[in-house]
Protein backbone atom coordinates (compact mmCIF):
# COMPACT_ATOMS: atom_id res chain seq x y z
CA UNK A 1 0.00 0.00 0.00
CA UNK A 2 1.45 3.74 -0.77
CA UNK A 3 2.07 6.07 1.61
CA UNK A 4 -1.07 8.25 0.89
CA UNK A 5 -3.44 5.51 0.69
CA UNK A 6 -2.12 4.42 4.06
CA UNK A 7 -2.47 7.88 5.27
CA UNK A 8 -5.98 8.46 4.08
CA UNK A 9 -6.65 4.56 5.52
CA UNK A 10 -5.34 6.22 8.42
CA UNK A 11 -7.79 9.24 8.57
CA UNK A 12 -10.50 7.34 7.69
CA UNK A 13 -10.48 4.99 10.96
CA UNK A 14 -9.56 7.75 12.97
CA UNK A 15 -12.34 10.14 11.98
CA UNK A 16 -14.88 7.54 12.08
CA UNK A 17 -13.35 6.82 15.71
CA UNK A 18 -14.18 10.26 16.94
CA UNK A 19 -17.58 10.47 15.41
CA UNK A 20 -18.77 7.29 15.57
CA UNK A 21 -18.14 6.88 19.82
CA UNK A 22 -20.44 9.65 20.52
CA UNK A 23 -23.34 8.54 17.72
CA UNK A 24 -23.31 4.61 19.28
CA UNK A 25 -23.83 6.02 22.58
CA UNK A 26 -26.59 9.03 22.00
CA UNK A 27 -28.04 6.73 19.14
CA UNK A 28 -27.63 3.21 19.87
CA UNK A 29 -27.27 3.50 23.82
CA UNK A 30 -24.31 1.48 23.72
CA UNK A 31 -21.70 2.39 26.57
CA UNK A 32 -17.77 1.40 26.76
CA UNK A 33 -14.91 2.92 27.86
CA UNK A 34 -13.12 1.81 24.80
CA UNK A 35 -15.99 3.81 22.79
CA UNK A 36 -15.42 8.05 23.17
CA UNK A 37 -18.24 9.53 25.30
CA UNK A 38 -19.88 12.80 24.44
CA UNK A 39 -20.06 15.66 27.55
CA UNK A 40 -22.60 18.14 26.51
CA UNK A 41 -20.99 20.69 29.00
CA UNK A 42 -17.17 20.90 29.94
CA UNK A 43 -16.30 22.30 32.76
CA UNK A 44 -16.55 26.41 30.81
CA UNK A 45 -20.19 25.81 29.81
CA UNK A 46 -21.33 24.55 33.48
CA UNK A 47 -23.74 26.75 35.35
CA UNK A 48 -25.03 28.63 32.16
CA UNK A 49 -28.41 30.06 32.02
CA UNK A 50 -30.33 29.60 28.98
CA UNK A 51 -33.05 32.17 29.25
CA UNK A 52 -36.38 33.66 27.07
CA UNK A 53 -38.65 35.99 28.68
CA UNK A 54 -42.43 36.43 26.94
CA UNK A 55 -44.71 39.29 27.98
CA UNK A 56 -48.83 39.31 27.94
CA UNK A 57 -50.56 41.52 25.05
CA UNK A 58 -53.51 43.23 25.61
CA UNK A 59 -55.14 40.52 23.63
CA UNK A 60 -54.30 37.69 26.25
CA UNK A 61 -51.50 36.24 23.56
CA UNK A 62 -47.74 36.29 24.59
CA UNK A 63 -45.16 37.85 22.57
CA UNK A 64 -41.10 37.41 22.88
CA UNK A 65 -39.71 39.97 25.30
CA UNK A 66 -35.83 41.83 24.15
CA UNK A 67 -34.61 41.97 27.69
CA UNK A 68 -31.90 44.33 26.47
CA UNK A 69 -34.57 46.57 24.62
CA UNK A 70 -36.53 47.19 27.88
CA UNK A 71 -33.99 47.95 30.07
CA UNK A 72 -31.90 49.73 27.86
CA UNK A 73 -29.06 47.96 28.08
CA UNK A 74 -26.42 46.98 25.29
CA UNK A 75 -26.07 43.42 24.18
CA UNK A 76 -22.90 42.89 25.87
CA UNK A 77 -21.96 42.39 29.52
CA UNK A 78 -23.71 41.17 32.08
CA UNK A 79 -27.23 40.95 30.60
CA UNK A 80 -26.22 38.56 28.12
CA UNK A 81 -23.81 36.23 30.18
CA UNK A 82 -26.03 34.95 33.02
CA UNK A 83 -24.04 31.92 35.48
CA UNK A 84 -25.91 31.67 38.39
CA UNK A 85 -29.35 31.82 39.70
CA UNK A 86 -29.19 34.71 41.68
CA UNK A 87 -28.37 36.79 38.56
CA UNK A 88 -31.28 35.55 37.12
CA UNK A 89 -33.50 36.38 39.80
CA UNK A 90 -31.69 40.27 39.43
CA UNK A 91 -32.33 40.27 35.53
CA UNK A 92 -36.20 39.27 36.35
CA UNK A 93 -36.31 41.95 39.27
CA UNK A 94 -35.29 44.58 36.74
CA UNK A 95 -37.90 43.42 34.33
CA UNK A 96 -40.49 42.94 36.67
CA UNK A 97 -39.90 47.03 37.52
CA UNK A 98 -39.27 48.25 34.08
CA UNK A 99 -42.64 46.57 32.47
CA UNK A 100 -44.59 47.88 35.56
CA UNK A 101 -46.95 46.74 38.34
CA UNK A 102 -49.46 45.19 35.96
CA UNK A 103 -46.72 42.98 33.50
CA UNK A 104 -47.32 39.57 32.80
CA UNK A 105 -43.99 38.59 32.15
CA UNK A 106 -43.48 34.32 31.44
CA UNK A 107 -39.41 33.13 32.13
CA UNK A 108 -38.36 30.04 30.15
CA UNK A 109 -34.65 29.30 31.81
CA UNK A 110 -32.50 26.28 32.01
CA UNK A 111 -29.22 26.08 33.61
CA UNK A 112 -26.06 24.10 31.78
CA UNK A 113 -25.05 21.12 34.02
CA UNK A 114 -23.03 17.82 33.31
CA UNK A 115 -25.90 15.91 32.96
CA UNK A 116 -27.97 18.18 30.04
CA UNK A 117 -30.24 21.15 31.19
CA UNK A 118 -31.84 21.54 34.57
CA UNK A 119 -35.02 23.58 34.57
CA UNK A 120 -35.42 26.58 36.58
CA UNK A 121 -38.41 28.33 34.98
CA UNK A 122 -41.36 26.41 32.92
CA UNK A 123 -42.98 29.83 31.80
CA UNK A 124 -45.99 28.57 33.58
CA UNK A 125 -46.37 30.88 35.88
CA UNK A 126 -46.58 34.90 35.91
CA UNK A 127 -43.18 35.90 37.07
CA UNK A 128 -43.62 39.20 38.73
CA UNK A 129 -46.30 37.78 40.63
CA UNK A 130 -44.04 35.04 42.79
Amino acid sequence: MSAPRLRLALFVVIAGFMIGGPVAEQIFGLRSKAIRSWIMFSVPGLGMVDVSFSIRQPDGTFAPLDRFALLDEPRTGKLKRIEKRKDLAEVIERICAAAGPQADIRVKARQAVRSGWRTLHTGARNACAE
